[in-house]
Parts: C-alpha cells; structure tokens; sequence
C-alpha cells in the first residue's frame, strides 16, 4: 500500500470505530480495531485512547511476524490476538474486539460453544479459553480456537470480550451486532436474565471545595449520610454515581459478596465486593482499592476521581451483575481467580496514574 491508501485504511478504521461507538459495542477506550492491509502487516488502533478522539497518525502499522510497529503511539495490547488471527484466518481482512456486554456475560458461564439463534438461523460461538489480557497465552488459546472452528468468524474470549473477523470491516461488524443479538437471546432463554444494559441514575453527587453538591435537592437523608461517609473514608474520590440498574438492584437484594466474573470489573473496580446486610454495615464496606459500595436493596453507589471514571465504574458494575446474575440462575460459571484479579487491577491502576500524569503534563 502507497501512503494515500493507508491514510485511507486508517480513516476507515475511525468510522468504523465510531460506528461501533454509536451501536454501544464500543465504550471508552475498550476493546480495539485492526485492518490488515498486505499478507504481511496490519494496522491496529492505539492504547488508552478514546474513539471519538482517534486522528490517523495514532493508528500504528504492526509486521505480523515480529510485532515490530511504525507509529508515535503505542498500539493496543492486545495486537497478540489480532496478529494471531490474522496468521490462522488469511480470509480475515478486519478485525473487532469488543467488550460488548451479552456476548462477555455468555463468556463467563464456563462453557465451550453458545448455541443460540440469530433470525431463525442456529448460531454456534466458540468460547477461547481463558488467560490474562494482553499475553501470549491468550493469543495462543485464540488461534487454537479458530484453527479448530475454521467456520467461525466471530468467538468469545471467556471472561473477556469478542473477537469478530471479516473480509472487510462489513462483514466484522455485522458479526458483532450477531452475536450480541444471539448471546441475549441466549442469556434471556438459558439463565432468564432479560436485562437491559445500561445505568439507572439514583441520587449522584460531586464535590466542589471541599462541599457536596448533590445533583437531587430532594436526596434523602439516610443517602446523604452514605455519600457523606464515603468522602470521609475515599479522599481520592470526587465523584459518585448511585447505579439503580435493574441487574445492580437485583443483586443488591439477592447477593452478599460479588466475586469478579470479567477482566474490567477486576481492573475497574475491584478483587472482591461484599455487600452488606443492612446500612449500618455500610462504612466497614467502604475500601480503598474497591470503587463501588453497595446499599442493600438500594443499589450500588461508584465512586471515581472524575464523573468519567466514576461512570465508568458504574457501566462496568452494570454488566458484572448482569454476569453474576445470569451466573446464579445458569448454576454455573467460571469466576476469576483472585491472583489473576489483582494482577489486572494493578496493572489498570498504574497504567491510569501513568495517563493521569501524560494529561496533566499536556494541560500545563
């Protein structure tokens, strides 16, 4: 390819980024997008960058055989997987990676193929077998399952997200789109959980010097005293979201400890979440290296040092209970282990104060 064709190449990369953006398959900066351009190289975009903000010159070209790149920006970490798909499924011309949330939720169950549905057709999605994000070993259980299942364009990584090829970026796309479709009809026909995703605003709240500025006049008082609490106990934290979602209501009923089911719940909010049997257990409840504090029955209030991190918190927590729901009702499910756990939410946590740092040097 000349440089106008990968000026072009790169462009595409953006709408299609952009597209995936708006169907709420891509959120924040999860997930990634590569274009192979010749039998040797693909480009793939950045690292910790959102979609909305991606310019051309941020989109590095990877060589497939050694992961050497062309570029100023560092490229996502999972390129492992996109080189690795790209070696076994030389028909695969693009590729999406997703966090999409029913697809990750029926990757959570422990099972090795979805069998579901999508427009009267049987759709059959393999599911690779774990391993921590951004190594070796998650390529190598990605490209032994699409070896294995040459018919398949699009697989889940368990506890993890979607892998979706194609031709071009039409054919990955509509693979995304299908198996979300196909994995909620799954969840809602298998584990009976028919849950919209998404965040259910309760009373939030922000600081401004020092004060508590509540977005509700009317918060109660007994809430007040929970946000008042949790600024005592969370210095770091400047933001809180009360998520009253049905999947987080329901667990708040129902649960008394959440153990991680995803990658981004362990790196967002936490190792371990236990939830308390009445408010007066809501203080011991409030950790410093845990981002959400649950109400019994009430809810989970997601706590962040900006609006943007503590919604995230809460989008994330949304689609954890929707797991760990659909996990209760299925029976069975395969949790992350708390090893694994804590090497992903230090791994988030430096690598967050290390782009907190980048900004902050930027604005002066």
């Amino acid at each position: 390819m000349n440089q106008n064709e990968l000026l072009e190449a790169r462009e595409q990369i953006i709408n299609v980024s952009r597209q995936l953006h708006e169907l709420g398959l891509l959120v924040r900066t999860w997930g990634n997008i590569s274009s192979r351009v010749d039998e040797d190289h693909f480009l793939i975009t950045p690292s910790g960058i959102r979609y909305e903000d991606l310019t051309p010159e941020m989109i590095s070209l990877i060589r497939i055989s050694d992961l050497t790149y062309e570029g100023d920006y560092k490229p996502s970490s999972e390129l492992k997987v996109h080189a690795a798909a790209y070696k076994v499924r030389k028909d695969a011309w693009f590729i999406v990676h997703t966090h999409q949330v029913y697809a990750s939720c029926a990757g959570t169950l422990g099972i090795k193929k979805v069998f579901s549905y999508y427009e009267d057709e049987d759709v059959t999605i393999p599911v690779a077998t774990y391993a921590l994000p951004g190594t070796q070993k998650l390529a190598d259980n990605v490209a032994r399952t699409l070896h294995k299942y040459k018919d398949a364009n699009g697989i889940i990584m368990a506890n993890h997200g979607t892998l979706c090829l194609g031709a071009d970026f039409k054919d990955a796309v509509f693979v995304a789109q299908m198996m979300e479709s196909a994995c909620n009809d799954f969840l809602i026909d298998v584990c009976k959980t028919d849950m919209v995703h998404g965040v259910e605003n309760g009373y939030n709240s922000h600081l401004e010097d020092g004060k508590i500025v509540y977005d509700h006049k009317d918060t109660p008082e007994r809430v007040k005293n929970i946000h008042q609490q949790i600024y005592a106990r969370r210095p770091d934290v400047s933001y809180i979201v009360h998520n009253k979602s049905d999947a987080v209501m329901t667990v708040s009923r129902r649960a008394n400890h959440m153990r991680p089911l995803l990658d981004d719940f362990a790196q967002l909010i936490g190792v371990s979440v236990k939830i308390p049997n009445n408010e007066d257990e809501i203080y011991n409840n409030i950790k410093k290296k845990v981002n959400v504090v649950f109400s019994p029955k009430d809810g989970a209030y997601c706590v962040g040092p900006t609006q943007d991190e503590a919604m995230a918190v809460a989008i994330v927590l949304d689609k954890g209970c929707i797991a760990y729901t659909a996990v209760m009702r299925n029976g069975e499910g395969h949790y992350l282990s708390k090893l694994e756990c804590m090497k992903m939410n230090r791994h988030y946590r430096k690598s967050y104060s290390k782009l907190a740092d980048i900004n902050s040097d930027t604005k002066e």
